[in-house]
């Protein structure tokens, strides 16, 4: 008899706890600003994603362009878990309508790293190709400094 109730206590515990179980990941943990890891790439070099409050995430991508990079501007993010029942959100998508363009992005989020899918879709008969990439983006500590100050906020001492 012990060793039944001993059992269903222990059948009870492992259930309650499965059903409980704390999240291991979840939409905030894509914000931050992530960078390329291929400092040479031609495409997208870092991702901005922001909280936009409850779970929503906004994203705003930069493009290689020169002298500094292309703002996409911000987009709306979509996460995502393997199941209805999984809040462990470890991917995610965003849309960019650019009028002659639409790409759509996909995120795939692993830990320090997140992995960025674009396909991108030629709307204005232009004749390009449309095209696919693939991109490893990983969490930036640095905050961006500009190189040169504005004259205008330089007062000499007198």
């Amino acid at each position: 008899m012990f060793k039944r109730s001993l059992a269903i206590a222990v059948s009870s515990v492992s259930l309650a706890a499965a059903l409980v179980s704390p999240t291991l990941a979840a939409p905030a943990d894509f914000v931050g600003t992530w960078v390329n890891k291929d400092s040479n790439t031609r495409g997208v070099t870092r991702v901005v994603i922001t909280s936009a409050g409850s779970n929503k995430l906004n994203i705003q991508v930069f493009g290689k362009c020169h002298p500094t990079d292309c703002d996409w501007g911000t987009a709306p993010v979509t996460t995502y878990g393997l199941n209805v029942q999984d809040t462990n959100h470890t991917y995610a998508t965003a849309n960019y309508n650019k009028g002659f363009s639409n790409t759509l992005l996909t995120l795939d989020h692993a830990g320090s790293q997140i992995m960025l899918q674009s396909f991108t879709q030629f709307l204005d008969n232009s004749g390009r190709q449309n095209y696919y990439s693939r991109d490893y983006f990983q969490k930036s500590t640095k905050v961006r400094v500009p190189v040169e100050l504005p004259k205008s906020l330089i007062t000499p001492n007198r």
